[in-house]
């Protein structure tokens, strides 16, 4: 039998009606009368524990069904995106050394550069990957913001984030924990192609402190043999994005090694998360940019700049936020934007449709221009 609360009413309901066929003495169970206030003060406290057994129930099934499967919350995550950094036309090629700090007036989240970026003969800028020094959302900045790098980079003339800083994360709430746990539970069979795009969404990339620089965000697990016959039946293609831009070789290399199992530092074998004989490539996904121009009509009371900016924001987050070879909906798009509280129209010019992508693209937000 299912377990069932009863509430305060109901058990001294029970009561009453327990004294009424054992016995004829007493007859005044009304409000108020000597004998139903005997029985609500024990009912009031057994109505107590049903609650917080009730509430034990619900916090003790998940812990023990997490615990049991070792699969602890996410900490919370840095920041990272992509700082468009420009320098005057130079002789040579110019080189943003790994650990350059860029820092914004009066912020107090700095973000530092993790790989060596050159900007070659001929050009004079170069999008470098950053990691806030900071995790959770704290990181997470509008886009144009105007940054300095420390230590001075040679011909400096500018650097600022064309796209919003976003995918900083706090610690991960239940809910994105229980989604999370119903897409590991579908991938135990750890073969086929959910269990590999599980499996290569866990891939990620830490510095000497342990912080994540770098990780899989959006994954596509393609097998060629289903739409050309000629392709072998044990082939399985996978594109990968780090959901920001620019892919590093690193990160493909480590999403290779996590899909086919590895040993760790410590000598401790990982399993890998492809069928045995199988064989798996893994690529960067292209990227692909959809520039969306609109014009957005305010309701009476309501900023209309505050709400462009919010449209910008949502639109950005939406595009960012596709899995790899997801298609953009002209139709998601205008929803997004008149779900803002005081949007009275929003009118899309471009696109025109539905933006759908090959399987091995990933769409990324272009220019996002809303009047």
């Amino acid at each position: 039998m299912a377990f069932q609360i009863k509430d305060f009413t109901s058990i001294v309901a029970s009561m009453i009606n327990w004294m009424k066929g054992t016995q004829t003495t007493i007859t005044d169970f009304n409000e108020g009368a000597i004998a139903r206030t005997l029985v609500e003060a024990p009912a009031a406290e057994l109505d107590e524990l049903y609650q917080e057994m009730f509430i034990g129930l619900k916090e003790a099934i998940p812990v023990a069904t997490y615990n049991t499967f070792s699969f602890a919350a996410l900490p919370a995550r840095p920041t990272t995106g992509l700082i468009r950094t420009a320098i005057a036309a130079a002789a040579t090629n110019q080189v943003i050394p790994a650990g350059t700090v860029y820092s914004y007036a009066g912020g107090t989240v700095t973000y530092t550069s993790e790989n060596d970026t050159t900007i070659t003969v001929g050009n004079t800028y170069a999008d470098v990957l950053v990691s806030a020094n900071v995790s959770g959302t704290a990181g997470n900045i509008a886009a144009g913001t105007q940054f300095t790098a420390a230590p001075d980079i040679s011909g400096f003339v500018s650097a600022t984030n064309l796209s919003p800083f976003i995918n900083g994360s706090d610690v991960e709430s239940d809910d994105e924990r229980k989604v999370r746990f119903q897409a590991f539970i579908d991938a135990l069979s750890r073969g086929p192609v959910e269990a590999i795009k599980y499996g290569l969404k866990t891939t990620q990339i830490t510095d000497s402190s342990g912080n994540v620089i770098e990780r899989v965000v959006s994954a596509q697990v393609v097998e060629p043999y289903e739409t050309d016959n000629n392709q072998p039946v044990g082939l399985v293609v996978c594109y990968i994005h780090n959901g920001v831009g620019q892919t590093s070789n690193a990160l493909v290399t480590q999403a290779q090694k996590v899909v086919y199992g590895y040993t760790d530092s410590s000598g401790n074998k990982i399993a890998g998360w492809k069928a045995a004989g199988v064989h798996v490539d893994v690529y960067a996904a292209t990227e692909q940019a959809v520039p969306v121009a609109a014009v957005l009509t305010a309701d009476i009371g309501y900023d209309k700049a505050t709400l462009v900016a919010q449209a910008v924001q949502t639109i950005y987050t939406y595009i960012q936020g596709l899995d790899t070879g997801v298609p953009c909906l002209f139709a998601d798009i205008i929803t997004l934007v008149k779900n803002i509280e005081g949007v009275a129209n929003f009118v899309v010019s471009t696109p025109t449709a539905d933006v759908t992508p090959a399987s091995n693209v990933k769409l990324m937000p272009g220019t996002v221009a809303v009047s």
